[in-house]
């Protein structure tokens, strides 16, 4: 049996370094993003991270020049996790981003002397993250109890240590598949606009948001959902999140239906 409980993760400050940036500025994602979500749930459940996975790829034998790539333990537990994401207290979907200079002055850093360091960084970030548990999932189970009762093995970060997260308003919800009689319909949470269908092309058609009296925004960005093992990297698909309606010919997959304790009512996509 399934359930769907959602938390609302806040921080002070986040950075979620976008891997294709350098000097002279590094700059954060936006929006959070399934890796680091899974992230910190395994911090709360104490699972390892990437230091441990690291210990453990340098210990095994190379197979030719190369060593098999471990994925960190929270990882490998949680990649199955069905999650969706709703940014709260933003601007249509954005942020307030500031820029933060400091200095590095650690001899690996910079052989030369200092390494002045500036970072994108997201100002009172705010999100609620909806996760698909299993009654019959041991670590489901632990996850709801550490959730529901703010307990947590490691603390929990957004980016960088310096960042800690917190979370309140922990619900549980009566969900159903979504299936639109009506014309239109609109998504709480952040979607994926456009899947891969194969060699990496992608499926765009039927995309045409309608807007309502009172919309007033679209929001797209690339983020990671996973982990291409043989490079290391991340794989990304291509999210909206609107105010707009969708049109019911429109295909989003895994969307519920969610009816909250105090009989609200929203439409996700888990992911």
């Amino acid at each position: 049996m399934e359930k769907i409980i959602s938390v609302d993760l806040k921080a002070d400050f986040g950075f979620l370094k976008k891997p294709d940036t350098n000097e002279p500025i590094y700059l954060s994602f936006n929006m959070l993003h399934k890796p680091a979500l899974l992230g910190i749930l395994g911090a709360i459940l104490g699972l390892g991270g990437f230091s441990e996975a690291k210990e453990e790829e340098l210990k095994q034998p190379k197979q030719g020049k190369k060593r098999k790539t471990i994925l960190p333990k929270y990882f490998e537990e949680l990649k199955e996790l069905k999650i969706g994401i709703k940014p709260l207290q933003d601007e249509n979907g954005n942020f307030q981003k500031t820029v933060i200079k400091y200095s590095n002055g650690v001899g690996y850093a910079n052989l030369d002397g200092n390494l002045i360091i500036s970072e994108q960084t997201l100002i009172k970030p705010a999100y609620r993250c909806y996760l698909l548990l299993e009654n019959d999932n041991e670590l489901h189970t632990q996850l709801y109890d550490y959730l529901k009762n703010s307990k947590a093995e490691y603390l929990p970060y957004l980016g960088k240590n310096d960042f800690s997260v917190w979370w309140d308003n922990f619900q549980e919800y009566d969900i159903k598949s979504f299936s639109s009689t009506e014309k239109s319909f609109k998504l709480s949470s952040v979607f994926i606009k456009e899947q891969t269908l194969k060699e990496g092309v992608q499926r765009s058609k039927g995309f045409k948001p309608r807007p309502t009296p009172n919309s007033k925004f679209m929001y797209f960005e690339n983020l990671p959902v996973g982990y291409n093992i043989d490079l290391m990297q991340y794989e990304y698909e291509a999210f909206a999140y609107t105010d707009w309606e969708l049109q019911r010919d429109y295909e989003v997959n895994d969307l519920y239906e969610l009816t909250s304790p105090d009989n609200k009512h929203e439409i996700i996509q888990l992911f």
